[in-house]
């Protein structure tokens, strides 16, 4: 849909189904035009492709697969498991790393002796060049200007690991904790021999790290075993040293006298006696709460005091009996006024027995806390004798403590360095190789068809791109089938160029497409007598048109009046060079059909454009308009291009319909589509557009359904006619 496509409201749009077919068909007749530009291109890249093929040598892949087992991680280390959990997944993605790691590059390289290869190959066509031109001072200065290479030139080992390394391969598996190493060659013995030299220099060099750990721990180990058998024979002389100074002797098992015993005992009284005490003070600040708050304490709290659960039972049988009779005599009876007094008589006595129950339980309390003051004295007497004796004990437990420490601290050093020994010239690593790589026999290039079809299929695409863009660019109307899709407007005649057409037929071709635009805009029934004959741009024969289709009509016995109403014309001072060619295929009726005048008659405009509004506005062009209806069948009015002047909205209220010329291949597809739209905004009636100046040769490529590829076929209907 373009810009105007909203100012078609008054013309019948096509089916969407046409739309679609005719979109389809065009894209069809498009690739089918350029099917030798589609066929070059592809040929092009299937060529560029093959020698590519042909220059490539063939390059086979070798694999090589490791295994972890994360299982056997620090097996026989002897020391306390790491307290950081490290996910396995990580790790082997951690080992892949070091694989493809440019020190492992690097000594496989000096193993093999890739370095030494890599020194007598030739620095290439740019490095040679530059090394012939510019002398080593230069090229330093350069460098430093720059800023590339700066430091120390790059090494013949770094070259050759950097050129293993752009062949290598490393992908690693995180659930099976496999790692796949993989390496193309074009040499397939090469392959097999690199890859395999990298698996069995990451295990040596993992070998060789473990073993190195091993050897450093077992030496911590030693080091630190001896420092704390010192530090143990230091502590056992010191605690010789205080039993001799202060002849303390440890009593009992556990190193307790009597006196230790004896607090020990009081201590435990003085606890049960402080928790009876916290009992008792807890169930008296109950009882003291619940009497504030006007309630009955708990019965546990009063000691289950019967006395308290009768008065209770009492008040509550005297509470229902006074409901009850409230109930039945009401308020004011006598019996009911006995039982409140009765019930305060009874709650009376309740308050009595609480107060004297909290009372004994204060007495309690009283009791407890006597008990304990005591029990605190003697404590206290106690634990005054015990200090002595508690301070050379505790000098000697921490003594004694230290010693015991510095004891399992040297078993312990000791186990550690025994296994760290055991195990530093043999210790388990974490990877295996599973599958070492093999020398491939067959090539792991893509094939050759694979890529050709590859190749055939991008320059099909490529060709059809270039084909759809070029179409692009050429943005005139070609066909009358782009008429119905582009503006919804019939095309009602295909004009061949004179000139262009071969074999001299174009006579009777023009002729013929003359005849059938006439007999398409005038029916027998109520034909149009004022036609309008309009352009998009200048130059696209208006004239040449609305003289061919005067003499058709004036073959057909019609009175035709031509007017030029085109001020351009007068301006440049053009003539007419198209009455010659007009003069070989349609002779005037004058001259063909004997004597007499011809029946068209021509008239010319002779002022500039400014004087239009004048010309047409002015009462005598109204008086020769009538006179022209009264003498003449037809009048054929051509006028300035529409969208370039206001002719076109002068005459509309004279036109009968309208007649669109349009250039082939020439006049912009937007600029006709906004005329049309123009046309439809005055009330213009356009009857059909005609194509000008055709070629058929060329015309014949585009459409199979157009009437220009029917003239160019059958052209023998025309010869044998002649």
């Amino acid at each position: 849909m373009d810009l105007f496509s909203d100012m078609r409201g008054h013309r019948q749009p096509a089916p969407l189904a046409r739309h679609y077919d005719a979109m389809t068909f065009d894209f069809l007749s498009m690739l089918w035009r350029r099917r030798l530009l589609i066929a070059a291109v592809t040929g092009g890249i299937m060529l560029v492709t093959a020698v590519y093929l042909m220059v490539t040598p063939q390059r086979y892949t070798a694999d090589l697969v490791l295994q972890f087992d994360f299982t056997r991680e620090d097996s026989g280390g002897g020391g306390k498991a790491s307290s950081v959990a490290l996910d396995a997944s990580t790790l082997v993605e951690s080992e892949a790393r070091i694989i493809r790691s440019l020190a492992t590059a690097r000594a496989v390289a000096a193993r093999l002796g890739l370095d030494k290869e890599t020194r007598t190959q030739s620095p290439g066509l740019l490095g040679g060049a530059a090394e012939l031109i510019f002398p080593s001072s230069v090229r330093r200065m350069l460098r430093d200007l720059t800023g590339f290479g700066d430091g120390a030139e790059p090494t013949q080992r770094d070259i050759a690991a950097q050129r293993l390394l752009a062949s290598l391969g490393v992908s690693n598996d995180t659930k099976a904790y496999l790692v796949t190493l993989t390496y193309r060659d074009t040499d397939p013995d090469r392959a097999a021999l690199i890859v395999n030299a990298f698996g069995n220099e990451y295990l040596r060099r993992k070998m060789e790290a473990t073993a190195n750990a091993s050897q450093r721990s077992s030496q911590w180990y030693g080091a630190q075993a001896q420092e704390a058998r010192a530090n143990l024979g230091r502590i056992e002389k010191e605690i010789e040293a205080f039993r001799i100074r202060t002849g303390f002797v440890e009593l009992g098992q556990d190193g307790a006298d009597i006196q230790q015993q004896q607090l020990r005992d009081m201590l435990t009284q003085l606890n049960a006696v402080s928790a009876t005490r916290l009992a008792e003070e807890t169930r008296l600040q109950r009882a003291r709460d619940s009497l504030a708050a006007g309630n009955v304490p708990q019965t546990s709290d009063l000691g289950s005091s019967p006395v308290v659960q009768q008065l209770l039972d009492e008040e509550g049988k005297a509470r229902r009996a006074l409901d009850e009779m409230v109930a039945v005599s009401g308020e004011r009876h006598p019996a009911v006024q006995r039982l409140r007094l009765s019930l305060s008589a009874v709650q009376e006595r309740l308050q009595k027995q609480l107060a004297q129950s909290v009372a004994n339980i204060e007495t309690d309390v009283q009791a407890a806390r006597a008990a304990e003051a005591a029990l605190r004295e003697r404590v206290a007497a106690l634990q005054t004798k015990s200090i002595e004796a508690r301070g050379l004990e505790g000098q000697l437990r921490t003594l004694q403590a230290e010693a015991t420490a510095a004891r399992d601290r040297l078993k312990q050093l000791s186990d550690a360095h025994q296994q760290a020994s055991a195990v530093s010239e043999l210790r388990p690593i974490i990877a295996q190789i599973v599958a070492p790589a093999d020398i491939p026999s067959l090539p792991s290039s893509i094939k050759p068809s694979l890529v050709l079809g590859l190749a055939m299929a991008g320059g099909l695409m490529a060709g059809a791109g270039l084909s759809y863009l070029l179409e692009k660019r050429d943005r005139g109307f070609r066909s009358e089938n782009e008429f119905a899709v582009e503006t919804r407007t019939n095309c009602v005649g295909l004009l061949p160029n004179l000139e262009h057409y071969p074999g001299g037929l174009e006579s009777l071709v023009f002729a013929e497409a003359v005849r059938s635009m006439v007999a398409e805009l005038f029916p027998a029934s109520n034909p149009p007598k004022f036609v309008l004959i309009t352009s998009s741009a200048p130059g696209e024969g208006k004239s040449f048109v609305a003289s061919a289709m005067a003499r058709v009509l004036a073959m057909m016995g019609q009175r035709v009046l031509v007017v030029d109403g085109s001020p351009r014309r007068l301006l440049l001072g053009q003539n007419f060079p198209h009455e010659a060619l007009l003069d070989q295929c349609l002779p005037q009726v004058g001259d063909a059909g004997g004597p007499g005048t011809s029946p068209v008659a021509t008239v010319r405009r002779a002022s500039g454009l400014r004087d239009s509004q004048n010309v047409y506005s002015n009462p005598a062009f109204e008086a020769m308009l009538r006179e022209a209806r009264a003498r003449y069948d037809v009048i054929l009015f051509e006028v300035a291009p529409v969208l370039l002047s206001a002719d076109s909205a002068l005459l509309r209220e004279h036109a009968d319909t309208v007649l669109h010329v349009v250039k082939w291949n020439d006049t912009l597809k937007s600029t006709v589509s906004a005329t049309l739209d123009h046309l439809g905004k005055l009330g213009l009636d356009v009857a059909g557009v005609v194509l000008n100046g055709v070629d058929l040769e060329e015309q014949g490529r585009y459409d199979v359904s157009d009437r220009g590829r029917v003239y160019r076929n059958y052209k023998s209907f025309y010869q044998a006619s002649a």
